[in-house]
């Protein structure tokens, strides 16, 4: 006798609620971002990745305007990530490094959305949606139960949470024998970033194949770096303690007062190998009358934004941006030090639509052994190399 719809959910509920662990292929696909990856999963929240195939256009074209993009297409592929509940371990296998940092960053093709062996829907599935049968299937030689749903509300507000669906509707495929969701499809909503990323009328579809449930070994989710291999450990580090952690010279203080530039919520993002005294940073900086809190609002000056990436050590981001200033850069001075400089939005104008009309620069330099990148955006060359100038002056101290 065949299931009844409420039956086909509460099945799925059931052995959700069951599931220890699971194994699988993860295939996801939104018009042309697309990625496959060999995923693990424990119960409750510990997430392995390995990236087989990955796109994404629009992280390729931010790469060329900004910069920005931490790891690209071809440094995913391969790449260990390893979320333990706290934080990551990416382990770089071609360059040798392994890099710990806090919270989860798998680097989900999906932007905003935990995509990657995300199926804790399943628990509440009759308490959040209206379902519908879409009758059964064979999804790779498997019997399936199609389910219809949408969410029963948009958002809804609780007295301690509020909870938002990103979804219009969406169509699951569960495993006839496991319940196990072998294809997930859905449109997102105008609350979702992805509405406006790939579309309204384009499907979301979330697949898994060469499912193992319930055999993944509690030693896939903890990480012990090879002999040999560098250890890099991110955190976020407040203005007053740079000085400490970074094993070169920094002194914001004279950016600060030479050209009017600090530091971003007084905080910075580090990356240290303290074994052998290598760190990078990135530090957003804005202009201290942006910051100040008694500026007239009426004022109609813009002040552009700086992203400064500096470091005694090259980070695979920075090594792309060292390449891509020398070949498509011009040479520029910085009193006695030599630098390239960069006009982004210049160099991409074609791609660029009218109505954007960012002017984006960037300058690199070196001093003793220690890199520096500062990105611009709505600046005029001449102060983008004013700051850069600035930064290259500072004095030097004995570490």
């Amino acid at each position: 006798m065949a299931q009844s719809t409420i039956e086909v959910a509460r099945a799925a509920m059931s052995a959700y609620q069951a599931l220890e662990s699971f194994e699988a292929t993860q295939k996801i696909s939104a018009g042309a971002i697309s990625a496959e990856a060999r995923i693990r999963y424990k119960k409750p929240n510990k997430v392995t990745v390995e990236y087989r195939s990955y796109q994404d256009p629009l992280a390729e074209f931010e790469e060329k305007l900004l910069g920005g993009v931490e790891f690209v297409t071809d440094e995913l592929i391969g790449m260990q990530l390893i979320y333990d509940g706290r934080g990551t371990w990416l382990y770089d296998a071609g360059k040798d490094v392994a890099i710990y940092k806090p919270g989860r960053a798998l680097y989900s093709p999906l932007r905003g959305t935990n995509t990657l062996a995300e199926i804790g829907f399943l628990c509440d599935l009759t308490h959040d949606y209206l379902l519908r049968d879409g009758g059964q299937d064979e999804i790779a030689d498997r019997a399936i139960h199609r389910l219809d749903l949408k969410p029963k509300v948009q958002h809804r507000s609780l007295l301690l949470k509020e909870e938002v669906f990103f979804l219009k509707k969406a169509t699951l495929a569960l495993d006839a024998e496991t319940s196990f969701p072998l294809k997930i499809t859905y449109y997102p909503s105008r609350a979702s970033t992805l509405f406006y990323l790939v579309g309204p009328s384009t499907p979301i579809t979330v697949e898994y194949k060469d499912v193992r449930l319930n055999i993944v070994d509690e030693q896939r989710f903890s990480f012990t770096p090879p002999k040999g291999t560098r250890v890099f450990r991110e955190e976020t580090v407040p203005r007053d303690g740079l000085r400490e952690k970074l094993p070169f010279d920094l002194h914001l203080e004279i950016l600060e007062q030479q050209e009017g530039y600090k530091l971003y919520g007084d905080r910075a993002t580090v990356t240290i190998d303290e074994e052998v005294d290598r760190a990078y940073a990135l530090l957003p900086l804005v202009s201290s009358q942006e910051t100040d809190e008694e500026k007239d609002a009426s004022t109609e000056r813009v002040h552009g934004m700086l992203s400064l990436r500096v470091g005694n050590y090259l980070s695979r981001n920075m090594s792309r941006r060292r390449a891509y200033l020398s070949e498509h850069g011009e040479q520029a001075t910085l009193d006695e030090i030599t630098a390239q400089f960069l006009d982004r939005g210049a160099l991409l104008k074609d791609q660029l639509p009218e109505a954007l009309g960012r002017q984006i620069m960037e300058v690199s330099f070196e001093t003793d052994g220690v890199y520096w990148f500062l990105l611009g955006e709505e600046l005029e060359k001449e102060t983008l190399i004013n700051v850069a100038r600035a930064l290259a002056k500072a004095p030097k101290e004995s570490k």
